[in-house]
């Protein structure tokens, strides 16, 4: 991706959501989380050693191997925090209004005012493809004071005027729809993608170009999405992983090298 010093995008990913996690906050991530964990146990390891997540799937909270594991591989009650059991975890993600501060999540689509689907693509009952299901997404991107997505793949399939199944409420139709559905406040605050980073437009809500990765061009980004994004102005470059982020990633993080396997 053309950063100094050179990294994999999945490592490039992860440190763009690690920074903007903070100190003391609640997170919850979910079960196909590689990219996920790592933001969060980066984050902890530099800036915000009071940062809590929880495994969806495990309920294991804060485990740390220094490499990366499934969130739900019973080998990370050894050196997890704490155990929460299912019914316990129901409790706050279903009921439980901002409990979470933010959930990193991931999707086959997202929309351009941030709504997400994990369901299908294509007809619902004759799909293209299927995805793992709503499982809790539809909970925590109500309920969780914001979200981030991730996504390996920028491309018009993935990035698309509306969701073919929202799972994962965004802005809905932008503006103040979202509240005028009842939910409470919260929604997306950040798009990363292996062209960039987006966020959101106030008054439209509409995705926004924030910056672009190295050696991505604008009409690159324009032409690989699937609606016409927000740009105000020139959009700046994204900052590349610095050694230290790099560095403490992969000794302390993902020492076994699952991001540059996975996500090269």
């Amino acid at each position: 991706m053309g950063a100094e010093p050179a990294c994999a995008t999945g490592e490039f990913l992860a440190v763009q959501l690690a920074r903007d996690l903070g100190d003391g906050e609640r997170a919850i991530i979910g079960t196909n989380s590689d990219i996920q964990l790592a933001a969060c146990n980066l984050a902890r390891r530099l800036h915000a050693p009071n940062l809590w997540w929880v495994s969806g799937p495990g309920g294991m909270a804060n485990p740390d191997r220094g490499r990366l594991l499934s969130t739900a591989d019973p080998e990370n009650i050894e050196t997890a925090e704490a155990w929460i059991d299912l019914p316990d975890m129901i409790d706050f993600i279903d009921w439980q209004v901002h409990f979470f501060d933010f959930a990193i999540l991931s999707a086959l689509q997202v929309d351009r005012f941030g709504n997400i689907n994990t369901v299908v693509v294509g007809d619902h009952a004759r799909p293209k493809l299927r995805g793992p299901g709503t499982v809790g997404i539809s909970a925590l991107t109500a309920l969780s004071k914001r979200f981030y997505v991730v996504l390996t793949r920028h491309d018009r399939g993935a990035l698309v005027p509306k969701v073919d199944f929202v799972c994962g409420p965004g802005f809905l139709d932008g503006g103040d729809s979202r509240e005028q559905a009842g939910l409470p406040p919260g929604g997306p605050k950040l798009i990363v993608t292996p062209l960039g980073v987006f966020d959101f437009a106030p008054g439209s809500r509409a995705m926004r170009l924030r910056s672009l990765n190295p050696g991505v061009t604008l009409e690159q980004a324009r032409d690989q999405t699937g609606f016409d994004l927000v740009v105000e102005g020139a959009p700046p470059p994204t900052t590349p992983p610095t050694a230290i982020e790099l560095a403490t990633l992969r000794d302390r993080v993902d020492a076994g090298g699952v991001l540059r396997r996975k996500f090269p």
